[in-house]
C-alpha cells in the first residue's frame, strides 16, 4: 500500500466491505428465453437485506425478464455485453397496485405496467455499460395504409405494454449511468416526486416509428442533474412537468440542471408542462445540440377536453375521472438556456396555452449564445392573463427556413403578442 495514493486507498477500503450479488448465482441464464424475473429479484432482495451493495448482471448474453423492483442501497450493474430484455407476454408484467405514494388510478394513458418499478426507495442505481431493451418490437404492429407523415407502426394495445421502461416514484438518491436504453415501449423513463436524481452518460434509442417514445421525463422532482446523455426519441426528448393529479401532494419541479447532451426528437426537444400541470422553477440548461426536432423548446398546455385529454385520464370512452382536488395554476420561472444549437421543423420556441388552462406566470426566462434554425419564428399562443414576462435573448440567432414548417399558429399570430418586458441583446434574424 506504500505506493498508493490516499484517495485510492480510501476507495479500496470502502469497496472491501461492499458485497456483489451475481444474478447467475441465483439461477439467471443469459439465453434470451429463460424467464429470469424471480432470479434477478432474489438477487436484488438479498442485496438489500444484506445492507446494500451491487447486483451484477454479467456480460455475455441476453437476460429476459419481466417487472423488477429495485430496493434501497442496491446498485444494479449491467455489465458490458449484457442485455436485460423485457419479456414478450404483456400479462406477465403485473399492474401497479394501490399506493400511498401516488394516485395510481391517474396513471397516464391508463397504463399500469413498467419494466422497472421502484417506489419509495433510497440510494438506488442502474449503471454499467450494458443494455436495457424494452422489446418494443414485440408490442407493435404495422399500420395498414398509413397516411403521409403518420407513424408506420402502432401499439397492439395501449394497456398491454410496458408504458415505461424505468419508473421511479417518491424515491431519493436515484442514479442512472452509462448504459443504453433500447426501444422502450412507451416513455423510456418517468421520475415522479423524486429527490436527488442523477442521470449521466445514458444513451436512449427509441424506435423512430413506435409512438409515444419519450426520453427523460421528470414530474415534480427536486435536485435533478442530467449530463452527457444522447437521446434519440420518437416523441419528446427532455420533459419537465409537475403531474399534480398523479402526486399525492403537488410540489414544484425545481432545481434542475441539464448539460452536455445531444438530442433528436420527432416532437419536442425540450418540453415544459402539460394539461393541468403545476409549477416548474430554477432550471439551467446548457451545452445542448439538437440535430432534429419538430417543435424545439415548448411551454405547452393543451386543452382539457374528452376527445383530446388522456393525461391525466379523462377519456370519455374509459370513463371520465373527476379531479382529485383543486387544480393549482401552472407556472414557470427562473429558467436559463445557454450554448444551444437546435434545428426544428416548426418554431424553435413555442408557448401554447389552451383556454381551459389556469396559469400564474411564465417569467424570468433567458436564452444566451444560442442558434435556432426552424420553419417559423418563435410562436407565442398565450393570453395577457398568462403573464408571459421578463424574457431575455442575448447573442441569439434565429434562422427561419421558408416553406419548412407544417404547423400554422391558431391564434395570436403576432410575434411575441401578449408578452411583456422582453429584452433583445445582439439578436440576429435570417430568412432563407
Amino acid at each position: 500500500m506504500k505506493n498508493m495514493t490516499l484517495a485510492a486507498a480510501i476507495l479500496l477500503a470502502a469497496g472491501a466491505g461492499a458485497r456483489t450479488f451475481d444474478v447467475t448465482d441465483y439461477g439467471a441464464k443469459a439465453d434470451g428465453k429463460t424467464d429470469n424475473t424471480a432470479a434477478i429479484q432474489k438477487a436484488i432482495d438479498a442485496c438489500n437485506a444484506a445492507g446494500g451493495g451491487m447486483v451484477l448482471v454479467p456480460g455475455g448474453g441476453t437476460y429476459m425478464t419481466y417487472t423488477l423492483n429495485l430496493k434501497s442501497n442496491v446498485r444494479l450493474e449491467i455489465d458490458r455485453g449484457a442485455t436485460l430484455m423485457g419479456g414478450t407476454d404483456a400479462l406477465k408484467y403485473p399492474e401497479f397496485g394501490p399506493s400511498e405514494y401516488w394516485n395510481v388510478d391517474r396513471v397516464p394513458r391508463f397504463n399500469k405496467r413498467a419494466l422497472f418499478y421502484t417506489v419509495a426507495q433510497t440510494n438506488v442505481a442502474i449503471t454499467g455499460r450494458g443494455t436495457v431493451d424494452g422489446n418494443a418490437d414485440s408490442f407493435h404492429e404495422p399500420v395498414p395504409n398509413p397516411r403521409p407523415g403518420q407513424p408506420k407502426f402502432r401499439r397492439k394495445s395501449d394497456t398491454l405494454i410496458t408504458g415505461r421502461s424505468a419508473f421511479f416514484v417518491a424515491c431519493k438518491d436515484v442514479q442512472l449511468e452509462d448504459f443504453l436504453f433500447y426501444h422502450p415501449c412507451g416513455w423510456c423513463t418517468w421520475f415522479l416526486d423524486c429527490d436527488r436524481v442523477q442521470v449521466r452518460g445514458v444513451r436512449i434509442e427509441c424506435h423512430p416509428q413506435y409512438p409515444n417514445g419519450d426520453g427523460l421525463h421528470f414530474g415534480g422532482c427536486r435536485d435533478v442533474t442530467v449530463s452527457d446523455c444522447i437521446i434519440h426519441s420518437q416523441d419528446d426528448s427532455l420533459i419537465l412537468r409537475t403531474h399534480q393529479e398523479q402526486m399525492k401532494v403537488p410540489r414544484p419541479c425545481e432545481r434542475v440542471t441539464i448539460e452536455n447532451c445531444v438530442l433528436s426528437a420527432n416532437q419536442s426537444a425540450i418540453r415544459f408542462g402539460w394539461t393541468e400541470d403545476y409549477g416548474i422553477r430554477d432550471v439551467a440548461i446548457n451545452n445542448i445540440v439538437c440535430q432534429h426536432s419538430r417543435l424545439g423548446v415548448q411551454f405547452n398546455l393543451p386543452p382539457n377536453n374528452d376527445n383530446f385529454h388522456i393525461d391525466p385520464p379523462r377519456d370519455a370512452k374509459n370513463g371520465i375521472l373527476p379531479p382529485t382536488g383543486p387544480i393549482l395554476p401552472f407556472f414557470v420561472e427562473n429558467v436559463s438556456f445557454s450554448n444551444m444549437r437546435m434545428d426544428s421543423v416548426n418554431a424553435p420556441i413555442q408557448v401554447r396555452i389552451a383556454d381551459t388552462e389556469k396559469v400564474d406566470f411564465i417569467r424570468n426566462i433567458s436564452f444566451s449564445n444560442c442558434r435556432f434554425t426552424g420553419g417559423l419564428p418563435p410562436v407565442f399562443e398565450c393570453r395577457p392573463e398568462d403573464n408571459v414576462s421578463n424574457w431575455r435573448f442575448s447573442n441569439v440567432e434565429f434562422v427561419i427556413e421558408k416553406g419548412k414548417a407544417h404547423y400554422v399558429p391558431k391564434k395570436n399570430g403576432g410575434l411575441f403578442e401578449n408578452c411583456t418586458d422582453f429584452t433583445f441583446d445582439n439578436v440576429r434574424w435570417t430568412y432563407r
